[in-house]
């Protein structure tokens, strides 16, 4: 005989109570995920917590609080810098390029209580989940916490066990701090080698390899108390443009969409797969021509939840993202991704974009587009979500005084080692320079990477590869350089080609910035014969190591 466990009814008759009680705003605000950046808090982010119901935050350490987006227009729509949307009493309007709060994970972990404690204060109590990224440099948690490789490197392991320990890291720390929900694992399967935004961020261009990795990166999520949230839906491994800076549209048939690409998600979905995030790109071949397969609902319902029946909470991606918007005006684009068949939407800029939406989306259930039950059932998933994070308990609050213990833990000190060593790839040697030799004059070449100087701790630092090389040689000089270099680093770089044996050179991809070193290594080439070695964060040739260049390493983050 079946039925379902005590434990499931109690978690039912939580959520059945709860959703009888609240008021329609409480229900709409449990939809939007907001940004909350570093661990300031602005009266914004209480007035969306205490006011508007907001359910959830994608929190990050990497950026300062507030807003200066609104002063760029980047990522958003004209129309919200108009003088109707302009910053009100309760918004911290900052310099874009105001430098980031460092903080420690005690510190860290308090802002989060703090910010639970008003939620908790809300009528009913509904608690606040906290979303984040965690995949090598796609990092949202910086400060005491130990960093690991891409997804690709992890697969460059071939070892799928440390899949699942790194998880297990990831999870253990996260959860620490306060976290409850991550934004991987990445299902994409990158089969185009110019794709732009993915590149080392899949585990492979192989689905079964994805399958095989991420499965293990699943289950290590769940062993440490982690929500998986499975991307891009239905995959972004074969686009050739970037979804921050517009729609790409991947025109394969079904069949092949289905074998190579939503492969993976089935698999995953199957082994209790929890929540996945909708993709801002578009699939002629599933039959919704050029719309983003967020706001399908032949792809998010037709496929996702009857094909393949997925029964957890779907997200959408970044809903500032160009993907998106260059179909649709913000407020009908996250209209039609809650219709499509997501239940949540994320919105990371921290401007008066959050309440503007909020107020479309209750037209749009006044009205009848957006039917209250479709509403009702979107909030149940969530919840339910909520009650497996234990959020039901005491709102998701952790004991800050243990968040930066597991720094020093040695079993992911451990893990991180294991997967450093692991994860490094010779990716080729054909001139024969490897191993360098202790007397060999040797001239590295390093970027200021952006986690660098980011973190700025004896960890991760700008300089950390020279650090390492010191270790094994008296030999190696040191040209520090910036990320985006400038004129003056490439001078620098030229005074010191002639005292060099060999040169070692960093060629660092971000996505944001593109593939900036190659133009530098092609310039060093043209002054110099001396042999050159090149150490990337990326194995693709038009984004990390040209072909010409014989001899090159992999190092799939370049945080530690």
């Amino acid at each position: 005989m079946t039925g379902k466990k005590p434990q499931d009814n109690e978690k039912e008759k939580w959520i059945d109570g709860l959703l009888g009680r609240m008021t329609l705003e409480q229900k709409i605000g449990q939809l939007i995920v907001t940004g909350f950046y570093g661990p300031f808090i602005t009266p914004d982010i209480i007035e969306l917590i205490k006011k508007y119901h907001i359910g959830g935050l994608r929190i990050t350490q990497k950026f300062h609080g507030g807003s200066g987006d609104h002063r760029t227009g980047i990522h958003l729509p004209n129309y919200l810098l108009r003088s109707s949307h302009d910053p009100g009493p309760k918004t911290y309007d900052r310099p874009a390029d105001l430098r980031r709060m460092s903080c420690t994970p005690v510190e860290y972990a308090e802002t989060l209580n703090r910010l639970r404690d008003y939620a908790l204060d809300r009528k009913d109590g509904i608690g606040l989940h906290t979303t984040f990224d965690q995949e090598g440099e796609g990092a949202d948690f910086f400060f005491g916490q130990r960093l690991f490789p891409h997804p690709m490197g992890l697969r460059a392991s071939k070892d799928p066990e440390l899949a699942y320990k790194v998880a297990v890291g990831i999870g253990r720390q996260a959860r620490a701090l306060g976290g409850n929900m991550i934004h991987s694992p990445v299902l994409d399967v990158n089969t185009n080698p110019q794709n732009p935004e993915i590149g080392p961020r899949a585990y492979s261009d192989n689905p079964g390899d994805v399958t095989k990795y991420a499965l293990q990166s699943l289950r290590g999520f769940q062993e440490s108390g982690i929500t998986a949230t499975a991307k891009h839906f239905p995959g972004r491994g074969a686009s050739d443009k970037d979804a921050h800076y517009g729609l790409p549209v991947i025109d394969l048939d079904r069949e092949t969409l289905m074998t190579e690409h939503l492969a993976p998600y089935k698999a995953l979905i199957d082994a209790g797969l929890p929540a996945i995030m909708a993709a801002f790109t578009a699939y002629p071949g599933l039959g919704d021509g050029d719309v983003p397969a967020a706001t399908s609902r032949e792809i998010m319902t037709g496929i996702l939840r009857e094909d393949f029946g997925f029964e957890g909470v779907i997200t959408s991606d970044a809903i500032q993202m160009g993907g998106l918007l260059e179909k649709f005006e913000i407020s009908e684009a996250v209209i039609r991704c809650l219709l499509a068949g997501c239940d949540l939407f994320l919105c990371r800029a921290v401007t008066p974009v959050n309440q503007y939406l909020l107020g479309k989306v209750a037209e749009a259930v006044k009205s009848g587009r957006y039917p209250e039950s479709q509403l009702d059932g979107s909030v149940a998933r969530i919840l339910r979500m909520r009650w497996d994070m234990g959020l039901a308990d005491n709102g998701g609050k952790v004991d800050a005084s243990k968040a930066g213990d597991l720094f020093y833990d040695q079993s992911i000190i451990d893990t991180t080692v294991e997967a450093a060593e692991k994860s490094t790839l010779l990716l080729r040697d054909d001139a024969k320079l490897l191993p360098l030799k202790p007397e060999q004059n040797v001239l590295l070449v390093e970027q200021i990477h952006h986690f660098h100087s980011f973190i700025n701790t004896p960890y991760a630092h700008p300089g950390l590869l020279w650090e390492e090389m010191c270790e094994l040689s008296d030999n190696v000089s040191l040209v520090l350089i910036r990320e985006k270099y400038r004129k003056e680093d490439e001078k620098a770089v030229f005074r010191r080609l002639d005292k060099a044996d060999v040169i070692v050179s960093t060629s660092y991809y971000n996505y944001r910035t593109g593939a900036i070193m190659i133009p530098l290594l092609n310039k060093i080439r043209s002054k110099t014969d001396k042999p050159i070695i090149v150490v990337s964060n990326s194995p693709y040739e038009k984004f990390g190591v040209p072909r010409d260049f014989p001899t090159a390493i992999v190092s799939f983050c370049a945080s530690g």
